[in-house]
């Protein structure tokens, strides 16, 4: 992004943080149509601050307006503080129930919830893992990571199908390599717990790390990258701190079992009403069980 669109976004930002009470007419485009019998999940890293890109305020009305323009049939969030929640549960309850657990106890927590179409889907199991050597005891965390990381799951079945399958959602570290290969050992246990199950698992989630990656090897061992998988594919960035970076690796994924029929994976790049969602773009996934 040149410094001008720079300057413009942060000096539009800072009008519409004034002014936030005042309608906005959202313009959504490039929404892909969902193909009939087929399954949209959606990740998206929300950022968790007011900066000078947008406040909380602000960015959580484009995400929702977003999300009711995709309306996934559940989403992952990372980055989701408790007033990031609030708003979320508030706006879209209509819609959509959520699994939630805040990774710790500080003022700052986040947390990596699964949104569900509640009308559509009965939820059958959920729970919430702490990504560490005693992952079922809450808010404790390798020595090596920056902060506490967990993995938010909610098994899912469609009330008119029968069918079933399970969302997992996580944020990796941000810090240290160490800590990201072992958080996703951990991860990928859980997954092959809730493989013998039987359903399909789904792992979405800000990974902190690319596909040259140890975590993201790890990672291929037990599910496969949809991106891959689709037949029709978006490829390039998810993390572009606010228009900064055009160029590089995804950081971001969705993770799908081996042989998924996968119609399309995408990235969702799209601004609204001239401003960023997030300093991450989204990704969309439309498969079959």
């Amino acid at each position: 992004m040149s410094i001008w669109k720079r300057a413009w976004a942060v000096i539009l930002s800072f009008l519409m943080n004034f002014f936030f009470w005042l309608p906005i007419g959202y313009n959504i485009e490039n929404v892909p149509e969902k193909p009939d019998g087929s399954v949209r999940v959606v990740s998206f890293n929300v950022r968790c601050a007011d900066d000078t890109f947008g406040s909380v305020n602000v960015r959580s009305r484009f995400f929702i307006a977003m999300m009711e323009k995709y309306l996934p049939d559940s989403f992952g969030v990372q980055e989701a503080t408790a007033k990031w929640m609030k708003i979320l549960q508030k706006r879209l309850g209509d819609k959509y129930a959520c699994v939630t657990q805040m990774r710790d106890e500080t003022d700052g927590a986040e947390a990596s919830a699964v949104f569900y179409l509640k009308d559509k889907y009965e939820l059958t199991d959920s729970g919430t893992i702490w990504l560490s050597d005693t992952p079922d005891e809450p808010y404790t965390k390798y020595e090596d990571s920056g902060c506490v990381r967990i993995a938010t799951w909610a098994t899912l079945k469609n009330k008119a199908s029968g069918k079933i399958y399970t969302h997992i959602n996580t944020h990796l570290d941000h810090v240290s390599d160490e800590a990201r290969v072992l958080q996703v050992k951990a991860l990928n246990k859980k997954i092959t717990e809730l493989q013998k199950n039987g359903q399909p698992i789904i792992c979405t989630g800000d990974f902190n790390a690319d596909e040259k990656s140890v975590v993201y090897d790890e990672m291929v061992t037990l599910l496969q990258d949809s991106k891959y998988l689709a037949e029709n594919s978006d490829s390039g960035i998810t993390y572009h701190d606010y228009g900064k970076y055009t160029e590089g690796e995804p950081i971001d994924f969705i993770f799908l079992p081996e042989g998924t029929e996968v119609e399309r994976y995408k990235i969702i790049d799209e601004m609204v009403s001239g401003m960023f969602v997030s300093d991450h773009y989204g990704i969309s996934v439309d498969f079959y069980i």
